[in-house]
């Protein structure tokens, strides 16, 4: 399962609870503004053989976090929405763990009780035979994940989707 159709999943069967919300563009916006008023204060030093270095370095460091602002200020326009919990009032937060192949019915049972505790307690893995995708709210015991493995070369869902409130 992809990871927008997780999203979409988790948004359908949560009853509300939780909805998919643009992130704010204020932060993208403000970082934009700080690259054009450096290259802005750039303009107004004058030349000369002691500001040449300065100057290059205005318009590098300039130049980048105004191109950084654009990237990011696409990306909250046109990009896709976030889990937004809606009693909380806060995104939730995601968590991907890999674990070994060997521990899958381990890995399902804890999925199945859906114990984030348990699941931060196991022993991850760089080699990821079994995969448990989880977002939880930072405020309230709001939890839901859902385990993958590996198989004949994709990711295939070894257990629903489960949530706890």
């Amino acid at each position: 399962m992809e990871q927008k159709n997780f999203i979409e999943a988790l948004c359908a069967s949560s009853n509300g609870v939780v909805v998919e919300r643009r992130k704010s563009i204020i932060i993208p916006l403000v970082t934009l503004l700080v690259g054009v008023a450096i290259l802005v204060a750039n303009y107004f030093i004058e030349n000369g053989s002691d500001a040449n270095n300065l100057k290059s370095a205005l318009v590098l460091v300039g130049g980048a976090t105004a191109l950084i602002g654009v990237i990011l200020c696409a990306i909250r326009i046109f990009g896709g929405g976030a889990p937004y919990h809606t009693e909380d009032k806060c995104y939730l937060v995601h968590k991907s763990y890999s674990f070994e192949k060997s521990i899958q019915a381990k890995v399902v049972d804890i999925v199945n009780n859906c114990d984030r505790v348990a699941l931060e307690t196991l022993g991850e893995s760089d080699i990821a035979g079994v995969t448990v995708d989880c977002y939880y709210s930072p405020r309230s015991k709001f939890c839901a994940m859902q385990a993958f493995a590996f198989e004949e070369l994709v990711y295939k869902s070894v257990t629903e989707l489960r949530i706890k409130s």
